[in-house]
């Protein structure tokens, strides 16, 4: 089967391993990465390796017709940002897999929301292409459980490493599972917005049992923290409960590479982080 595939590193496993099960990739479309919390680097190198293009602009009508004229049968999408144009399914399957179980957590980036709100949402889900985002009728999904270790990494690690070979065995048996797939509840659909700075931003005055939740949502991408009329991006941090009698946000240590700040029922200690602008 000739396929398209949209994504970047994180997901390029999924492309790889239909390769290697005899499938034939003859395009991926991606998007501008950061390098820093997103990558396309190996994305672009198997493109080159395979001498197929890359597109990192937003996929339009008119590419997907140029790859249905090539013989294209399968558009797959893990983690591509843009709204994929209607495929008639007469002519190619058109597959998402999206990292939570729908219908809840819709949206670009779930994982936050689903570590501190929403862990009974934990999964993913592989569904049709419809109209609408996150909106497609279900044709596999699997849960993952969320404990009071889990963080985003883990989760996304999780999820990176179940979905190459589900998709590989759905695909195999895509004629029969297209047309057993069910149609999402809207009932119990909920959507999820980008994380915005508020919901990045760590309140001292919060239990330390919040914070390190909010650690974990966020890992690697990120967190905001303002000290002393400065605001820094934070990394890596940890906390513990004592009982203080410090104001929540107040600087105990300030270290090259550790800085400690009460919070409301203990401290958290700051491990990885860099200054930003100083705080409005």
């Amino acid at each position: 089967m000739k396929f398209v595939f949209f994504g970047y590193d994180y997901s390029l496993e999924i492309a790889k391993a239909l390769i290697a099960d005899g499938h034939t990739l003859i395009r991926l479309f991606t998007f501008p990465c950061d390098s820093m919390f997103n990558f396309n680097t190996q994305l672009k190198n198997l493109a080159q390796n395979l001498n197929i293009p890359v597109t990192e602009t937003p996929i339009t009508p008119q590419d997907i017709e140029n790859a249905l004229k090539d013989g294209c049968t399968l558009f797959l999408a893990a983690g591509y940002p843009h709204k994929i144009p209607p495929i008639d399914e007469k002519q190619a399957y058109a597959l998402n897999i999206h990292p939570s179980l729908l219908p809840k957590a819709r949206g670009i980036m779930p994982l936050p929301y689903i570590i501190q709100q929403t862990p009974e949402a934990a999964g993913f889900t592989i569904h049709k292409i419809s109209d609408k985002f996150d909106n497609g009728d279900i044709i596999y999904q699997e849960p993952l459980p969320v404990s009071a270790e889990t963080d985003i990494e883990i989760l996304s690690a999780q999820i990176a490493m179940r979905t190459p070979g589900v998709t590989v065995e759905i695909v195999r048996d895509i004629s029969n599972l297209w047309h057993q797939a069910k149609p999402q509840d809207p009932a119990q659909a909920t959507h999820v917005p980008p994380p915005d700075e508020a919901m990045r931003s760590l309140d001292w005055t919060q239990t330390i049992e919040s914070l390190n939740q909010k650690g974990r949502a966020f890992g690697r991408f990120g967190v905001i923290a303002t000290l002393q009329n400065r605001n820094f991006v934070v990394f890596n941090f940890k906390g513990w409960q004592e009982a203080h009698s410090n104001t929540p946000g107040d600087v105990l240590l300030a270290g090259p590479r550790e800085i400690i700040v009460a919070a409301k029922d203990g401290y958290i200690c700051l491990k990885e982080f860099h200054a930003l602008e100083a705080a409005p």
